[in-house]
């Protein structure tokens, strides 16, 4: 009994550091979230609560649905980019040697970049005046005249999408190929002995073993995108017409640029509600979830 209290206080004692940690940034901000959002905050000065106001005023806002549903059209576009090269990366680099090693690393390097200097990168490649992507497709004589990548809807939508990909496809492809390297060799032994072809061995043992890799790849690339701030901030600043405003955004605006605390914090406890909500469907989906 003493060397299992003597262990359990010893593991206590190394998780203490991170639990710390965790209230200080996350739960005690997350409670004083949930606490300002029944209030009327004042920058300076006192608050005054006033109930379920500011979430009656969040879900009549338009400014409101329309982010939401720019973000939804964000991750919609950015996901697929993400995941089908991801999961192609991951089945061919899955065995180790030297040069898959190599590989990995090269798409897993600019997931070192944090987002804003890769923002400022690709807003300069995509530049319609100096910009590198105009200047090669001139070289090559594929273009007439400069080309706005960010000024149209779409346009922006994309350009901004193809960035991320390129900065997030080497992580999701990490986590997906140590979800193949743990789906035993065996099988897929005992499936060539049976005749078996490449795609009915992806099919009948890659995809249904991998599948809770995939949905908790899933999950982190979806929580993303629907958090994105920073590379439409620099990238856009919202436009053209806000039509790439994200929520996030709209939620620093409301609470920092109209100083209305009260108000982001009520968006942002719907905002938290809505990626749990959407957590949850997924792992319904990739059948995760027993309820």
């Amino acid at each position: 009994m003493r060397q299992r209290t003597r262990k359990t206080l010893l593991g206590i004692a190394f998780l203490l550091p991170v639990l710390v940690m965790v209230g200080i940034f996350f739960i005690y901000p997350l409670i004083m979230v949930v606490i300002m959002s029944f209030q009327k905050w004042q920058v300076l000065g006192g608050s005054e609560f006033v109930g379920l106001k500011n979430y009656a005023d969040a879900i009549t806002d338009n400014e409101f649905w329309k982010t939401l549903w720019n973000t939804i059209i964000y991750s919609a576009i950015v996901t697929p980019m993400i995941f089908v090269p991801a999961i192609f990366l991951a089945v061919v680099l899955k065995r180790t040697s030297r040069t898959t090693k190599f590989f990995r690393t090269v798409f897993f390097l600019p997931y070192a970049i944090s987002f804003v200097a890769a923002s400022y990168m690709w807003k300069w490649i995509y530049s319609d005046t100096y910009g590198l992507l105009n200047y090669l497709l001139n070289l090559l004589g594929m273009l007439d005249q400069q080309i706005n990548w960010l000024g149209s809807t779409w346009s922006a939508r994309i350009m901004v999408s193809i960035m991320v990909a390129w900065k997030t496809l080497g992580f999701s492809m990490v986590i997906l190929i140590a979800g193949l390297q743990g789906i035993s060799p065996s099988l897929y032994e005992a499936a060539k002995s049976d005749g078996a072809t490449k795609w009915q061995e992806f099919r009948y043992i890659t995809f249904p073993l991998l599948r809770p890799t995939i949905v908790l790849a899933l999950i982190i690339s979806v929580a993303g995108s629907f958090k994105a701030f920073d590379h439409f901030y620099i990238m856009t600043h919202g436009g053209p017409l806000k039509t790439t405003e994200t929520i996030v955004m709209y939620i620093n605006k409301v609470a920092f640029e109209y100083y209305n605390i009260g108000l982001g914090s009520a968006i942002s406890v719907v905002f938290i509600g809505i990626l749990l909500v959407i957590s949850y469907l997924q792992l319904k989906a990739g059948g995760l979830s027993n309820e």
